[in-house]
């Protein structure tokens, strides 16, 4: 588990939320336990998660895309945050920014939609803790409102600059948020379970 956790933790730092989920999901994939759950609660949670999140993402991307030109960055907390309207063909930090835009949309659909596919069915096991749930709810949400960007656009809009002197985060957006909140709370139920099982086997 540890090893695990701690090729997560790297694979955030080096490739950014849309690469780390693969590996946040093999984890959770392996927990096991009994908490009971049921189909209609599970769509209940997932839409009150997702459909606030993808709308804000959406209007968001939108208001940006109408009221800023391209690259056109406006200060909101001066030498710390700012709106800068860039346009990003790839994944997280221009992954796959390079490959023929109708190959990159074929491969960001199948990748999403696997990745869908394996959130809802985690969402669904009885082996998935409540904090989980939320956290792949987050990431599920995340992943859609991306990949609405990418069918309609081709690209995804980001905005979100944080910067102070002379470091310089990479331009995100609500989307690329609700992914690495995901994550992090899935890491922190991983951790937490880890401590948990050394605390009774001492």
């Amino acid at each position: 588990m540890a090893g695990t956790l701690t090729y997560a933790s790297d694979a955030a730092l080096w490739c950014g939320p849309d690469a780390v989920m693969g590996s946040v999901l093999a984890t959770e994939a392996s927990r096991s336990g009994t908490h009971s759950w049921s189909f209609s609660r599970m769509w209940v949670m997932l839409g009150s998660i997702t459909v606030p999140i993808i709308g804000l993402d959406q209007l968001t991307k939108l208001y940006i895309a109408s009221h800023f030109r391209l690259y056109e960055s406006r200060a909101i907390v001066p030498n710390w945050l700012d709106l800068t309207y860039t346009l990003n063909p790839g994944a997280a930090f221009s992954l796959f920014a390079t490959m023929p835009a109708a190959a990159r949309k074929v491969l960001f659909l199948v990748l999403s939609c696997t990745a869908a596919v394996v959130l809802l069915v985690l969402l669904a096991g009885r082996s998935t803790s409540a904090t989980s749930r939320v956290g792949f709810a987050l990431i599920l949400s995340g992943t859609l409102g991306n990949l609405i960007d990418r069918l309609v656009r081709g690209r995804v809009v980001d905005f979100i600059y944080f910067h102070h002197d002379s470091f310089s985060y990479p331009v995100f957006n609500v989307a690329d948020s609700a992914i690495t909140i995901g994550v992090a709370t899935i890491l922190l139920v991983s951790f937490r379970s880890r401590y948990a099982l050394d605390g009774s086997s001492a």
